[in-house]
């Protein structure tokens, strides 16, 4: 038996290092690797069972399948490469190159993924995508707060006093990060979260406040006028690495408490308790959830958080910060990727893509290639996306499964795993850089993505310019981290923590903004074109829950295996008292409406939640009739190209 390290590469923030062991060429368990500071031998059950539920499961595809009369049928790699290199040659040669539209999802983050966007950028130009249907709307707003949006390095948390989780539930979808805050507990920290949803990490801290959803920001606005109000300022912070502190305390001038109290649906007395706790932790840190950011204007309530943290003096202070993402940092030099050297690139919403691609002329979309990707199933309004993917000539899928998005297909080019390839992988959820290295040969017939526009590219006339191994390759995409003195051969032997990364960031007190400090919202900065602060962000009409959708436990994304998808309809979770009021029965069968579709559910009765909204699973299927999005609006957000699903109101109608 053997071992070799290697990393998951899914989109998920733990980013897991692990041990691969293999047995006669079978790779038989996989194990964390116990000297990673962060991931600290241990795994996601997901990963644990990545082997018997993909690896190796029967529903992988490890050859090139081609639909015929609405069936796949095997064929040789020589005829799909000769079937894609003539659909992208017709595409380009008769609407040109931009009639190619290249949605790269996020089922896996690697170096090696930039070389995909070389190779359309190499064809001229195509279509491509935009802004984030996770985030994207937070990060926008700490820009304009502080120039970059920088986060603690997650064992920073262990010297706070005070943990404010808001909006996240990393017990459930960020285990390393859990860890370290229960350590951080141990050690006498308290544990605060907010969060509508009454989720594990909730249940398991000091104090949990049940907003109503999308009032995070009001609630965060009160917080700051009850530290106003008492005094509980760092008057030197804010006087020499501020901008337009007075021009905030004047916009929230505008607000009451008892207003805001009344917005967010929290008492007085408990708005001022944690107030309390927060601004004497010293330091006191606020760690940032996704589901923040899946509101029309996310990016005020990361600005009005951020603000919490300006004015208390816990920005730049060891165990303070306000962390979120850790996307910033550059680990890979993308100028490879060719993106600024093709300016013909058509930019596309990804939040919006449905409608664009049917708006879509001069010329339309007629090719949809996708890798690491199943938008039907994550996409806002799947509908609409459906039937903008069915409304173009060819749609070609690299993937490992048949999911959602293959309904829509044509071709599909089998792709190796993690497991199968070499690679380096960058987290969002820590500042480490960490090798892929090949465990064993690829199974069947699947190649790697690299391998694949390699083929194609010389089929299509530039070979040289996509030639070179993996290596070759890794030795360009990563000069970030190789001048900051690690070589490639360090890179591929272990995990390396990226050197220039800040432990605190903006402890010089030096921030990214025009004018070098922390820069707070004002009149002048919140209300310039578009951008408005509503009040009345309730829907008052018949469709008046709110529907929030949230990760389970085990799954990523859409890679849901197929057994877990189960019998029957998705499950909804909903208030007793709403129920009631509805005449409806816990385990009945309903129609969940919304004005983008209907899904037949199931109820179970959940009196941990709130009665102004109702919650489900996020990531299932429309073949099994789990797929959630069927009713989520497809909106873009105010700032920073966001999806915000959670604008989304449904109602509840039982079946005739």
């Amino acid at each position: 038996m053997r071992e070799v390290l290697t990393t998951c590469t899914a989109d998920c923030p733990g980013t897991c290092s692990m041990m691969a062991q293999v047995d006669n060429g079978r790779i038989t368990n996989l194990q964390g690797n116990p000297e990673h500071e962060i991931t600290c031998g241990f795994i996601c059950g997901n990963t644990r069972n990545y082997l018997k539920k993909r690896f190796y499961s029967k529903r992988r595809i490890l050859h090139p399948l081609k639909k015929e009369d609405g069936n796949w049928t095997k064929i040789s790699w020589d005829e799909a490469l000769d079937i894609t290199a003539n659909k992208i040659r017709n595409a380009c040669e008769n609407y040109g190159s931009q009639s190619i539209l290249y949605y790269q999802g996020y089922g896996a983050r690697t170096a090696l993924r930039i070389i995909n966007r070389r190779f359309f950028n190499l064809l001229g130009g195509v279509s491509t995508l935009y802004g984030s249907i996770c985030g994207g709307t937070g990060q926008a707003g700490q820009e304009m707060d502080m120039g970059v949006r920088l986060s603690h390095d997650p064992t920073d948390h262990l010297k706070s006093n005070v943990i404010l989780i808001w909006g996240r539930n990393p017990a459930v979808t960020d285990i390393h990060l859990w860890k370290i805050i229960l350590n951080a507990r141990k050690k006498g920290a308290k544990l605060i979260t907010i969060d509508p949803v009454s989720s594990e990490t909730a249940k398991r801290s000091d104090i949990h406040l049940q907003p109503a959803p999308g009032s995070d920001g009001f609630l965060a606005m009160a917080m700051t006028i009850i530290l106003l109000k008492n005094g509980c300022l760092d008057e030197k912070f804010i006087t020499n690495h501020t901008k337009y502190f007075k021009d905030y305390v004047e916009f929230l001038n505008d607000y009451s408490l008892n207003e805001l109290s009344k917005i967010t649906d929290i008492p007085l007395n408990e708005l001022y308790e944690i107030t309390r706790l927060y601004a004497t932790g010293n330091p006191s840190s606020i760690i940032l959830g996704w589901g923040l950011q899946r509101y029309q204007q996310s990016h005020l309530t990361f600005r009005f958080i951020d603000a919490l943290a300006a004015i208390t003096g816990n920005i730049g202070k060891t165990g303070g910060g306000v962390s979120h993402g850790f996307d910033e940092y550059g680990y890979f030099d993308h100028q490879y990727a060719l993106d600024v050297q093709t300016p013909n690139q058509r930019k596309i919403p990804i939040p919006i893509a449905g409608k664009s691609i049917l708006k879509m002329q001069d010329p339309p979309i007629k090719l949809i290639f996708i890798t690491a990707g199943n938008p039907l199933a994550m996409l806002a309004n799947s509908s609409r996306v459906k039937k903008a993917f069915q409304s173009v000539d060819d749609v070609i899928i690299v993937d490992h499964i048949l999911n959602d998005t293959a309904d829509v297909a044509n071709l599909f080019l089998p792709a190796t795993t993690f497991l199968e390839d070499e690679d380096l992988v960058g987290s969002y959820g820590h500042n480490w850089i960490s090798p892929l290295n090949p465990v064993i040969e690829p199974l069947g017939e699947s190649r790697s993505e690299l391998m694949i526009f390699q083929e194609l590219a010389t089929k299509l006339g530039f070979k040289d310019e996509m030639a070179g191994s993996p290596r070759d390759w890794l030795s360009k995409l990563a000069n970030p981290i190789i001048d900051e003195g690690i070589t490639l051969e360090e890179l591929l032997k272990k995990p390396h923590r990226f050197p220039s990364a800040p432990i605190t960031p903006f402890s010089d007190g030096n921030f990214k903004t025009k004018s070098g400090k922390y820069e707070f919202p004002g009149k002048s900065n919140i209300k310039n074109g578009n951008i408005k602060l509503n009040r009345n962000y309730r829907q008052n009409n018949e469709f008046n829950l709110r529907l929030l959708s949230v990760s389970p436990r085990g799954w990523i994304g859409s890679e849901i295996p197929e057994n877990e998808h189960g019998t029957g309809v998705l499950s909804l979770q909903v208030h007793p008292k709403v129920l009631k009021e509805k005449n409806i029965e816990e385990d009945e069968e309903i129609w969940l409406e919304s004005q983008q579709g209907k899904l037949l559910v199931k109820v179970k009765k959940n009196a941990a939640l709130r009665t102004d909204y109702v919650l489900t699973n996020r990531g299932g299927w429309k073949n099994y009739n789990k797929c959630v999005n069927i009713l989520t609006s497809d909106l873009i957000s105010d700032c920073g190209n966001g999806a915000p699903y959670y604008e989304t109101f449904v109602k509840l109608k039982k079946k005739r």
